[in-house]
């Protein structure tokens, strides 16, 4: 049995396919979410990136679609959605500011610097982080960061 590619999807994949029909990289970009889509890939995602497309598409949406949206994502999409871990017994997420900090050093935005805290947490369980903004990420993470139009074929 053939092992899928474990994938982590960056929030400007997903905003292309869901706003920016027009964008030239729009084909790619749906054929790669296509193959989430259809379980030739193991997609995942994590909640940051979720918040932060709610926040962006909040301007566009009224507040019963924003919330579906929000509800429905990982169906949607096919993504399994990583959350930070507990860091309390009664369950509580949340992010050490120091911990995100020493990761923004390395010249990541707030916003990325939750992700890809997340994205090292759970580096085990992904082979690729797949986003168009590659260059923000390179050598920032323990494993490779890809555009959707580099992913290698699974295996």
């Amino acid at each position: 049995m053939n092992k899928k590619l474990r994938v982590l999807i960056d929030t400007d994949v997903f905003l292309i396919d869901l706003r920016y029909t027009r964008d030239s990289k729009y084909s790619k970009n749906r054929h790669f979410l296509e193959q989430i889509k259809k379980g030739k890939l193991v997609g995942w995602t994590t909640i940051y990136n979720i918040m932060e497309i709610c926040g962006i598409l909040s301007f566009n949406l009224n507040p019963h679609r924003l919330q579906e949206l929000f509800i429905g994502f990982a169906a949607q999409f096919n993504v399994r959605v990583l959350f930070p871990k507990a860091k309390e017994k009664d369950g509580r997420v949340f992010f050490i500011p120091a911990e995100i900090l020493e990761i923004m050093k390395l010249k990541l935005s707030f916003g990325d610097a939750l992700i890809a805290d997340i994205a090292q947490k759970y580096s085990r369980r992904l082979d690729f982080f797949v986003t168009w903004n590659a260059v923000h990420f390179k050598k920032k993470l323990s494993f490779k960061v890809l555009t959707p139009d580099k992913l290698p074929p699974s295996p």
